[in-house]
This record gives structure tokens, sequence and C-alpha cells, in this order.
């Protein structure tokens, strides 16, 4: 399961603060700048969540939810450019690695 929401440049340091949090240091999710992953957004930041157990997923969106914090949410056209950007990302990081062990 996967889900991306975006936020602005000033919420970033709160942003921050919750990925510092135990559960999402194990989670492992991205923030990225949105001018760098090609969708029309020129500032602000794209925060990926990547969970393969649907609990943990289901934490993840508790406490994302329960911060208050200015999260929105993506879908569409918009999600589909940003999950395209990390996968495409993710599989130039594994080929990489794959030519150094390989």
């Amino acid at each position: 399961m996967e889900v991306v929401y975006f936020y602005e440049e000033k919420d970033k340091k709160s942003v921050d603060k919750l990925l510092e949090e135990e559960f999402f240091k194990r989670l492992g999710p991205s923030a990225r700048e949105a001018a760098l992953m090609g969708t029309a957004r020129k500032s602000g930041y794209y925060l990926y969540v990547k969970a393969e157990d649907p609990e943990k997923m289901k934490e993840a969106l508790r406490r994302i939810e329960e911060s208050k914090l200015p999260l929105a949410k993506l879908s569409g056209d918009e999600e589909r450019q940003v999950l395209d950007y990390v996968h495409k990302e993710e599989e130039e990081a594994a080929s990489g690695m794959g030519a150094i062990f390989g």
C-alpha cells in the first residue's frame, strides 16, 4: 500500500518532527521536493508513505491524521505522477546496486 501527501515549505519542520517518531523511522517514508518531481507544483514537498503490512499503513494514516498537520492526500493524475517518479527512482537504485554486486 502506498499513499502520497503534499505539504507547503512552511510546514516542513513540523512534518520532519512527525517523521522523527520511532514508528515512522521504522516505516521509512520519504519527503521529496515537489519542484524536482516533474509535476506542476514548483514549491512544497511530497510525503511518500509505503507499507506492505495493512496494519502498519492503517497506523501510519491514523498518526498522520491525528497530527493535525496540513498534509493534503493526493489522488488522481498528480498522485500517479509522483508514484511513477518514485517507482522509477527505486528501480534505478535497485539496478545500480545490481550492477555493483551483480
